[in-house]
Formats: C-alpha cells, structure tokens, sequence
C-alpha cells in the first residue's frame, strides 16, 4: 500500500472554490481502481491550510491515478488556489506476508520513527 500526503495552503478569498474542486476529486477517485481512500482536512490551527490523505494499492495504482484525466483537469486549476507550492510525501507499507493469530497484548510495541 502507498500513503500519500498534500499540504495545500489556500487564498482565503478563493478557499470556496478550491474546496468545491477538492470534493470533485475526492468522487472521482473514489471511483479508480486501487483506491482505498482519499480524503482532505481542513486544518483546526490554520483554516487555510487543507491537508489531503490518499491511500492506494500499489504504484501501478498510484501511476495510473496521475494520469486520469480528472488529475490532469484538477492540476491546471489548483494553482489559482494556492499561496505557495504544495507540500507531498509518499509513504510504502510492507504489507506482512503471512498473518498469524496473537492476542493485542502480545503484540510487540511498534517502533516509532520521525519523518
């Protein structure tokens, strides 16, 4: 699986109109083969700044999404929107190969790392 995470930071005077886009896309992704989930949030401390989350099964997924013609139609308007350059990572899980059956309590604690 491949997480990817936006920062968007907004024109207050055109934030209705980014948003009216990002809901567009929010369906139409959806709707891609290989989503599992797509989703923007609206940041409590800063209103302008809207943070999206995208969950897809594989880069093939991932690749294809940036070539539909909704990503192409999104990307020509989204700088009308913005006060600086959109901010990306991209995250990969290694998905376990076989699952086993423990209780939560015998789980080893994850390690947690920075990025």
């Amino acid at each position: 699986m491949i997480v990817v995470q936006s920062i968007f930071h907004l024109a207050s005077d055109s934030k209705r109109d980014a948003i009216k886009l990002m809901r567009n896309m929010v369906r139409l992704c959806r709707l891609e083969h290989g989503c599992i989930s797509y989703e923007y949030f609206e940041g409590i401390s800063n209103p302008n700044q809207v943070i999206l989350m995208q969950e897809w099964e594989d880069a093939d997924c991932l690749q294809g999404h940036y070539q539909t013609d909704h990503m192409e139609h999104f990307l020509s308007k989204l700088g009308d929107y913005l006060v600086s350059p959109v901010e990306t990572r991209s995250y990969v899980s290694q998905e376990e190969a076989s699952v086993t059956s423990i209780s939560a309590e015998d789980m080893p604690k994850p390690e947690q790392t920075i990025h």
